[in-house]
């Protein structure tokens, strides 16, 4: 357990259309959500400090330490407040959340390109389309303190200039993977990496890369959903999300041609 001074602390609540509890790294399926309420997870993508999460201004968390993954929460659906702040009160960063009736979404609180810049909130939304048991939805995003980078899978660039809040999607088999993160275009010097990353069958696994290389803090927040099994057979097209460029299309193509046969 985290300790530091205080305890990471979970509330489960309904105060304003909020309710919600803890999870870390990997979490049930959301079954939280219904036709009124909208399922949100908060990642701590800030290093060195430990935060306090609040919604509407209720408590749902505190001094959560860096990478840790917070939720399911229910909210209300409409317009919803989330705020991050430090262990004596200190507000990081704020965020209001337009949630939608049955939606599902990550909002994590990070550095942004500048490090000497104070905390940003990005929202990832969740795609829960079931995928195989033998196969792993996988969707990475640069929120490091980072300029545009490339991000590298086995030593294959599979995500191309992405930039700080951008994502990027694909399905592989499940497995482990090396990855590493290089500047845009080059391959050196490694900003972060490489390390060893297990993706799980049957689940959307959401990898986060935060901190500041020029800080050493550079890390990893892994946030694991288990997804309803589609059957389907393996994906003919990618979503490559947010960020990048159409060259990664190609890249992904040609880095699973092996694997359908």
């Amino acid at each position: 357990m985290y300790t530091s001074g205080r305890m990471l602390v979970v509330t489960a609540v309904f105060v304003g259309g909020v309710f919600g509890g803890v999870a870390n790294g990997t979490t049930a399926a959301a079954s939280t959500a219904t036709e009124d309420t909208a399922t949100v997870y908060l990642v701590q993508g800030v290093p060195g400090t430990a935060v306090d999460m609040a919604v509407d201004g209720k408590s749902v968390a505190q001094d959560v330490p860096t990478t840790t993954v917070i939720g399911p929460i229910a909210v209300g659906a409409g317009t919803r407040t989330i705020t991050f702040t430090d262990t004596n009160g200190k507000v990081l960063a704020e965020n209001t959340l337009a949630a939608t009736a049955g939606g599902n979404s990550d909002l994590v609180l990070h550095l942004p390109t500048a490090a000497g810049d104070p905390p940003v909130v990005t929202k990832f939304d969740n795609d829960m389309t079931g995928v195989p048991s033998d196969k792993a939805s996988v969707t990475v995003a640069h929120t490091a303190a980072v300029p545009p980078a490339d991000i590298r899978v086995d030593g294959k660039v599979l995500f191309a200039n992405v930039a700080n809040g951008e994502s990027l999607n694909l399905v592989v088999p499940a497995g482990s993977y090396s990855v590493d993160i290089v500047p845009t275009g080059a391959s050196s010097p490694v900003v972060f990496g490489p390390v060893n990353l297990a993706v799980q069958g049957g689940s959307l696994n959401r990898v986060y890369a935060v901190g500041d290389p020029s800080a050493t803090t550079m890390n990893v927040a892994v946030h694991v959903i288990p997804l309803s099994d589609s059957g389907s057979a393996p994906p003919t097209m990618i979503n490559t999300g947010t960020g990048g460029n159409a060259v990664v299309l190609q890249l992904i193509a040609r880095f699973l041609q092996p694997w359908r046969g």
